[in-house]
C-alpha cells in the first residue's frame, strides 16, 4: 500500500522555519501557516532531523545551527509580510517578501509562473531604484505605500504574491524569492 501524499512542500517547511525565531507551539504554527497539526508535526520532525530546531514542552525553537541558517536568510530577505494596499488586487490576500541586494532580474514572467505553481493566483515583481517599479512594464506606477512598509535599498526586489488564502500568497512570494536569493536556494537544498 502506498503512503499518503504529503500536503506540504519545501516552501511550507521554509515558512515554518522562518516562524521559529522565538518559542512557538505546534497549534499556533498550524494556525499561522494554515496547515493541519499533523502536517506541522511532520515538518517539525524534518527540521529536527536536520538539526535546525530543538523542542521542549513549551514549544519549538531554533538550534545553534538553525540560528545560523536563520541569520543568513534574514540578511537576504525580510520576513513575509501581509499588506492591504487597496490599489493592488483588493479581492486577494497579499504577502510581500523583500529580497535584499538582488542580482539583476531576467524574465520576471518566469518568477510569476513559479509563484503560481506554488499556490498564488499571481505575483508582482518590483525592483527598487530610488522608487519601486515593475521592470517589464512600460508604465511607472506609484507604490509609495509599499515603499513605506519595507526598508529598501537600491537594487532590492519586492515579490508580492496574491491569492484567496494567506498560504497561497505566502508560498508564491517565497517560491519566487527562492529563485532570486542564493541564501534561500542553499537552505532549500539542505531540506
Amino acid at each position: 500500500m502506498v503512503g499518503n501524499t504529503p500536503n506540504y512542500n519545501s516552501i511550507d517547511i521554509l515558512r515554518c522555519f522562518l516562524r521559529l525565531g522565538g518559542n512557538i507551539g505546534r497549534e499556533k504554527l498550524a494556525k499561522e501557516l494554515e496547515l493541519g497539526e499533523g502536517t506541522i508535526r511532520t515538518i517539525l520532525d524534518i527540521l529536527k532531523s536536520k538539526n535546525f530546531i530543538s523542542s521542549t514542552k513549551k514549544g519549538h525553537f531554533l538550534s545553534s545551527r538553525g540560528s545560523h541558517e536563520f541569520d543568513k536568510i534574514i540578511h537576504s530577505i525580510s520576513m513575509p509580510d501581509a499588506f492591504t494596499e487597496k490599489a493592488l488586487y483588493p479581492e486577494y490576500k497579499k504577502i510581500g517578501v523583500h529580497v535584499k541586494n538582488a542580482p539583476p532580474l531576467k524574465h520576471t514572467y518566469k518568477l510569476r509562473d513559479i509563484a503560481v505553481k506554488n499556490g498564488a493566483e499571481g505575483a508582482i515583481i518590483l525592483k527598487f531604484d530610488g522608487r519601486l517599479y515593475a521592470p517589464e512594464a512600460g508604465v511607472r506606477q506609484n507604490f509609495g505605500k509599499l515603499e513605506e512598509q519595507f526598508d529598501f535599498s537600491s537594487g532590492d526586489v519586492l515579490v508580492v504574491g496574491f491569492s484567496n488564502d494567506k498560504r497561497g500568497a505566502e508560498n508564491g512570494a517565497l517560491a519566487a524569492a527562492v529563485e532570486i536569493s542564493g541564501a534561500l536556494k542553499k537552505f532549500i537544498k539542505k531540506l
